[in-house]
């Protein structure tokens, strides 16, 4: 029966994606213009900058220096339409656009904590709602990301209904998504790639400062398929303000700047942003600064857990009536302390003592002492990028509307450093350089047709040097093409989407410590850096989201340690691999009236094994395992079910969404109760695996503007041919928030909570509930071209003792204890 459920829905995946290829065009209809003005209601001023949406259009415009709009090319209807500037909002309007005339509906802004969400990462006509969207999104807005002032985005999309964090420490923190991490979740910065490694291993962090954002938008859905078929948990695009500038332009300036300070990790940061555009040119520059110290628990500091970065950016770009074009670098530079890594790093038994000093993998300035005396280790990165873009849009052709043609350079490098007795060593370095070329199209929008296609290629050079190198030099080309359309039937609309993808690896003869089973190197990352870079594809990160290299297995593994074991461990054959495959999506959104929606989809993707899933072998501190790779991996194959129910009224707003994926060959590390160099064996072994679960946001309004929100998150992960369940997935997790608001002042007692996780992997370390009170009190006052943000947060303030089921280290270290946050922040529009 389960064969049978696979194969009817492949078919009809298939049957939906030749439909998105044999759709033909429609003559395109005639059209009107919107126009309008806005104003703030506490202060009767015109607001600036504020977006202006007609829904279900495509349609945008933001309004200038006076408060007014006007967005030309709606095609002849009746639509509603919403504006907005964050939380500066106002309820939807109907107007009925005649072809050749202008409707006119004004707005009238006031401050709310609950509002409405555009997205432009899942939507086909480049702006929608999120009610509206066929996929599940969630929406961090500007205010949102000042207000918290998180070190990293992994704290900063903690609370998000769905969303855990893994964790090595606070410098390596990356979002799981519906208890999926690694290659199966994406990180974007303006709809590409990173290129930095933090999908690859425990202890590798994201490159972006979300402080810098404009907003941060978390995609689970049909629509990820426009960015990578390995995307089966979601993914998050992170969006900067000059995005906004690249395909509508206001003339002035904008700029942004921010600082903040805590306690409970000795927390200090700034960041700047600047915007200009006259005469059709825009400039852009910006960037920040971050640091923290060790940060504090209820049983003392976590040594070598300290933080260093530092970004910068700056661009031009020019936009016309039809055509445009930027270009624009990017620069980023840090440092962290892996804790306790130097327990696993060095110290190794018998003979392995003697070839640590052959490492060079020592400390870079190191950013504390271990705890118990042992090498403490740092990763010192370095990520350069540079991106430059055309296109064309407004155009009269019947069947595409507008081009656009994109190409990134990302280098990305960081060195693995041991300090021991003050000496700082580099033991492993690596390089990822990646180049991207992606182009979209986007069809004529007709009165029932819309849609988006294009292709995009990768090539990859991923190169570790030093003795603890896990994988071959690898060389890594990509090419995807993909479809994704839009039939709109009035109450109903139906979408389809498509993608084909072509992998092909050419590795490099293994050499360094692990070349001949030869255990001498305490290889951390090795081969893994070389996968995060190269697509995000890891054998860890995928296993890392399902393995539990936990740190407590690691601690077992002292217990029974088989160093040299009863046979030798041989490393993978290092030999070419070229992958292709087919994804697809057919989904459902109906309107059911009186403000609700039902949203179904059914998805079938495909995603080739990762760098290290297939190469990788020695000791992989960044996982706490010993990592053998298999090269005779074959693809994963998912079908996934999303259903969402949502609401939205005056009074009430909420979503529930319900997801199972069943994954076939899915790839994960199996514990094999061998050690070796004090590390647990893992084996990259296929297997069949279901997660299920939701995710659900729910508000309600008290009285006045004072809103109570309930966010829930849960999944279930296991294989399904042992019913065992897979390592390190969070429990139930939920927020409770009440924002009480005053003029511009807002009160948010906030209750952060998670049940107690026994379903776990092998011997993984079980993990209790637990409950954390924080108090966040915040003072906005908006203008007519500025918005001033003044927070302060308390956060812990029971000073719980919690450790969190997604951390590499939740054995040795719980979670930030009681502290304060200060934060500022002015918007000039």
């Amino acid at each position: 029966m389960y064969r049978m459920y696979r194969l009817t829905a492949t078919r009809v995946l298939a049957a939906a994606a030749m439909a998105v290829l044999t759709a033909a065009p429609v003559a395109a209809q005639q059209t009107g213009t919107v126009s309008g003005t806005v104003t703030l209601q506490e202060y009767g001023i015109s607001v600036h900058g504020a977006v202006v949406l007609v829904v279900g259009s495509g349609r945008f415009g933001l309004t200038d220096e006076q408060g007014t709009f006007a967005i030309d090319g709606v095609p002849a209807g009746s639509y509603e339409v919403l504006a907005q500037r964050e939380h500066l909002t106002a309820g939807r309007q109907t107007v009925t656009v005649a072809p050749g005339q202008a409707a006119t509906v004004d707005f009238v802004l006031e401050l709310s904590p609950v509002h409405e969400d555009v997205t432009v990462t899942a939507s086909v006509d480049g702006t929608e709602t999120t009610f509206e969207a066929f996929n599940a999104v969630t929406t961090v807005d500007s205010f949102d990301i000042a207000r918290e002032a998180a070190a990293d985005l992994g704290d900063a999309l903690r609370n998000e209904p769905g969303i855990a964090v893994r964790s090595f420490g606070p410098g390596a923190n990356r979002p799981i998504i519906r208890g999926f991490d690694g290659d199966r979740v994406l990180i974007l910065e303006d709809g590409v790639r990173t290129g930095d490694l933090s999908s690859e291993s425990g202890d590798h962090g994201v490159a972006v400062d979300p402080n810098g954002a404009e907003r941060i938008e978390i995609v689970r859905g049909p629509a990820t398929l426009l960015y990578g078929s390995n995307a089966v948990g979601g993914l998050v695009n992170v969006i900067t303000p000059q995005e906004s500038y690249r395909t509508s332009l206001i003339e002035g300036t904008r700029a942004q700047f921010s600082a903040d300070v805590g306690s409970a990790n000795g927390q200090a940061g700034t960041n700047v942003g600047l915007q200009h555009a006259r005469n059709g040119v825009h400039y852009w520059a910006g960037g920040g600064i971050r640091r923290t110290d060790d940060y504090a628990t209820p049983l003392g500091t976590v040594e070598n857990s300290a933080t260093e970065a530092s970004n910068a950016r700056a661009g031009v770009g020019w936009l016309g009536d039809q055509l445009y074009a930027s270009a624009g670098v990017t620069l980023n530079d840090g440092r962290y302390g892996v804790p306790f890594a130097g327990e696993f790093h060095g110290h190794h038994e018998g003979e392995h003592e003697d070839d640590h000093d052959d490492h060079h993998d020592a400390g870079s300035g190191g950013l504390g002492d271990d705890p118990h005396g042992e090498t403490a280790i740092a990763l010192d990165w370095r990520r350069r990028a540079a991106r430059v873009d055309f296109g064309l849009q407004g155009l009269s052709n019947r069947v595409i509307e507008g081009a656009r043609l994109s190409l990134n350079v990302v280098n990305w490098h960081h060195d693995e450093l041991e300090n021991e007795g003050g000496l700082e060593r580099v033991g492993t370095r690596y390089d990822n350089q990646v180049y991207i070329l992606r182009a979209d199209l986007d069809q004529h929008q007709t009165g029932i047709l819309s849609g988006r296609f294009g292709a995009w290629t990768q090539i990859r050079d991923f190169q570790a040097v030093g003795v603890e190198a896990l994988a071959p030099r690898t060389d890594l080309t990509s090419f995807a093409a993909f479809a994704y359309e839009e039939l709109n039937l009035g109450r109903v609309r139906v979408q389809f989407g498509g993608r084909v993808d072509r992998d092909n690896y050419q590795v490099a003869e293994r050499t360094g410590g692990h070349a001949h089973d030869d255990h001498d190197a305490h290889d951390d990352h090795g081969a893994h850096d070389d996968h995060d870079a190269h697509d995000d594809r890891d054998a860890h990160d995928d296993h890392d989201a399902h393995d539990d290299h936990d740190a407590h297995d690691d601690h077992d593994a002292h217990g029974h340690e088989e160093e040299g074991g009863a046979h030798s461990l041989e490393p993978p054959d290092a030999r070419d691999r070229a992958f292709a495959g087919a994804s697809a999506s057919i989904g459902l959104h109906a309107d059911l009236g009186a403000g609700n929606a039902l949203v179904a989809n059914l998805t079938r993707s495909y995603r080739a094994p990762a760098i290290e899933e297939l190469y990788n072998f020695g000791p992989h501190v960044g996982t706490l395992s010993f990592d053998v790779g298999n090269p005779d991996l074959n693809p994963e194959s998912t079908i996934g079910l999303d259903v969402s129910l949502r609401h939205r009224s005056d009074r009430v707003r909420g979503d529930l969404n319900f997801f199972v994926y069943d994954i076939d060959n899915f790839i994960f590390g199996n514990k094999s109760g061998e050690v070796r160099e004090n590390l647990p064996v893992f084996n990259i072994l296929q297997g069949d695996s279901r997660f299920s679960g939701f995710d659900a946001r729910g508000s309600v309004r008290l009285a006045g503007l004072t809103w109570l929100t309930l966010g829930l998150g849960y999944v279930d992960a296991r294989l399904t041919t042992t019913g065992e369940a897979l390592p390190r997935i969070p429990p139930l997790r939920g927020t409770l928030n009440l924002d009480i608001p005053y003029g511009g002042f807002t009160l948010t007692p906030h209750l952060e909570f998670a049940g107690r996780q026994a379903d776990v992997f092998r011997d993984e370390t079980e993990t209790d509930g637990y409950s954390v009170v924080n108090l966040r009190a915040s003072y906005v006052w908006p203008r007519q071209t500025t918005a001033h943000i003044l927070s302060f947060t308390g956060y812990n303030l029971t000073n719980a003792l919690y450790r969190s089921h997604t951390s590499f280290i939740k054995d040795r270290a719980p979670e930030m204890g009681r502290g304060v946050r200060l934060n500022y922040s002015v918007r000039f529009h």
